[in-house]
């Protein structure tokens, strides 16, 4: 099976025994291609995750890919204070669920925009995120995208470099 790339993430250089956690992902396709050179790691996917030796495997010399939940939508509105709300366009729907993490872009001023901040509420229309925003002011959200995000967090034995790729298959390219 081929594959495009979607985005690379920066690799994730673990130490010898400790749990080590990616940046977060904002998510596009859902599809993590993990891989390692000669030393196995365990690895972990989630809002803030922490790998042990009872997680997943990738096999020395490696690569596996593993699908995640996407969750995307445009950004209608935004409430500031101190948690803010994200506001949908009428009947464009609700894919996040309470306890999902988030990452805002494309919003301005370039205050607005946050990574990797946990959704505390939801309804139907909207998202209510546990960030104070209350010095935010100006906002525009022409092109404003709120993304679910995750990391990967990697454990191994020995010192190992894990390198990470959002992929889709080449038949969805």
């Amino acid at each position: 099976m081929s594959f495009r790339i979607v985005q690379t993430v920066n690799a994730v250089n673990a130490a010898a025994g400790t749990a080590t956690t990616s940046n977060a992902i904002s998510l596009q396709s859902g599809y993590l291609r993990v891989s390692c050179g000669s030393t196995a790691a365990y690895i972990q996917i989630s809002e803030n995750p922490v790998a042990t030796a009872n997680d997943f495997m990738i096999v020395p010399n490696s690569a596996d890919v593993l699908k995640q939940r996407v969750a995307r939508q445009r950004i209608s509105g935004i409430t500031t204070g101190a948690t803010t709300v994200v506001e949908f366009g009428e009947n464009n729907g609700n894919p996040f669920i309470v306890g999902d993490y988030v990452t805002i872009s494309g919003g301005s001023p370039a205050g607005v925009n946050t990574s990797h901040t946990q959704v505390t509420a939801s309804n139907a229309s909207s998202i209510t995120l546990g960030w104070n925003s209350s010095t935010v002011t100006g906002i525009a959200v022409t092109n404003a995208i709120v993304s679910r995000s995750v990391k990967v967090s990697v454990f191994s034995p020995a010192a190992t470099t894990v390198s990470i790729a959002e992929v889709q298959t080449a038949s969805q390219a």
